[in-house]
């Protein structure tokens, strides 16, 4: 028994479910807080993964943005409730579930995690941990960022066993690489042009699998060895990015700008691992000028203009809308706050900034299902930055 919990446990640290989630590289908790509408946005080195022009947004004044440590965990809501479930499985004692009494707890521990397998049959149970370390600057015209990420993204299933189903529903990816990209600045009197690219080269392992019981006894001993050297897939590959962001009346009120990027061009493909499409997203954003706040943007996206998700073509999955709010930003501390609405699911986040430390919570839904409103995945994030 103990040997066929613990293998489980190496599964689920290793596998990721079959979901209608659209694939990525990297979600920025900032961005996520703001229901995911960053083409027009920018502002940070994470502006690689939404649009590389978003690097002449960075501010000049502050200097370099150097982030050594900036990583994230999140998971699901029905992976909280799952665990905590589980534990009180695993806690039962003899007679709890079975009787009579017969002097041995894992026939009680064995009904109760099959039960509680029962009642999570189908809902999605997600985990994801990143870190992306960069370093970024802006000039007078160039602004540029370089960065590593590293990333596990978790999704798994139960089923009832019958058929190609199996018990455990597995789509995994481990991904890690490079990324750098360049900005310019176009002025034009009262509104400015900015011009981006970014190169990116990654490496991923992907596992897709669906495991039946006979399996999972079959390997108890030896389950990590047969997941990474047989049915594990592993591949490479370089993409590239362009995009644009148009700030016009840029002494308004609103000072509104427009934004457009092309992401992934040609497919960021890995082969048997997996591809992440070529995409065409466009954005606006409003930075009303408001005395008694430091900073404020309000912006709305696109995503996917030509439905390269093979997932499905639906609309409402593809509309982020978002805002975010600085109540102060000094040299000492920074305190934000972020809502929004993506693929028609709220969201909301908040940055303190303590010296060179930074705490992130940030909260979103994703839609597993195929159309927006099918079958929403609440997930939650936290971050903790080493940088300045």
């Amino acid at each position: 028994m103990k040997k066929i919990v613990l293998s489980l446990g190496i599964l689920y640290s290793s596998a990721l479910a079959v979901t209608y989630e659209y694939p990525y590289l990297y979600k920025d908790p900032r961005a996520m807080g703001m229901g995911g509408a960053y083409t027009a946005v920018g502002g940070t080195a994470s502006s690689i993964f939404y649009n590389p022009a978003g690097l002449g947004y960075i501010n000049r004044e502050a200097g370099w943005e150097i982030n050594i440590i900036k990583a994230n965990m999140g998971v699901s809501e029905n992976i909280i409730d799952f665990i905590d479930d589980l534990n009180n499985a695993l806690d039962a004692q003899d007679g709890d579930y079975i009787t009579p009494r017969d002097g041995d707890d894992a026939d009680d521990q064995l009904y109760a995690v099959n039960e509680v397998l029962k009642a999570y049959q189908g809902k999605n149970l997600h985990l994801d941990i990143a870190n992306f370390s960069s370093i970024a600057k802006k000039g007078e015209k160039f602004g540029f960022a370089l960065g590593f990420l590293a990333s596990l993204k978790s999704d798994n299933k139960t089923h009832q066993g019958f058929g190609s189903e199996g018990v455990l529903e597995t789509d995994t990816n481990v991904t890690a690489g490079g990324v750098f990209g360049l900005s310019y600045d176009f002025n034009m009197n009262n509104s400015k042009l900015i011009a981006g690219v970014s190169v990116k080269y990654m490496y991923r392992e992907t596992l897709k699998h669906n495991f039946t019981s006979r399996e999972l006894v079959e390997h108890e001993d030896n389950l990590d060895t047969y997941i990474t050297e047989e049915l594990s897939k592993s591949g490479s590959a370089a993409g590239f990015d362009a995009g644009i962001i148009y700030s016009l009346a840029e002494n308004s009120f609103l000072r509104p700008s427009v934004g457009f990027s092309l992401l992934n061009i040609g497919d960021l493909d890995f082969g048997e691992a997996g591809k992440i499409p070529m995409t065409a997203n466009v954005g606006l954003a409003l930075r009303p000028q408001i005395k008694f706040l430091k900073d404020w943007i309000l912006a709305i996206d696109y995503v996917d203009i030509f439905n390269g998700y093979e997932e499905d073509s639906d609309i409402g999955k593809r509309i982020r809308v978002g805002a975010e709010v600085k109540l102060w930003d000094n040299a000492l501390t920074t305190f934000a706050l972020r809502v929004g609405s993506y693929q028609g699911y709220a969201t909301a986040g908040a940055d303190l900034r303590l010296a060179i430390i930074n705490l992130n919570f940030t909260t979103y839904a994703e839609e597993v299902g195929a159309y927006s409103g099918q079958d929403e995945d609440r997930r939650y994030l936290l971050g903790l930055y080493l940088g300045w």
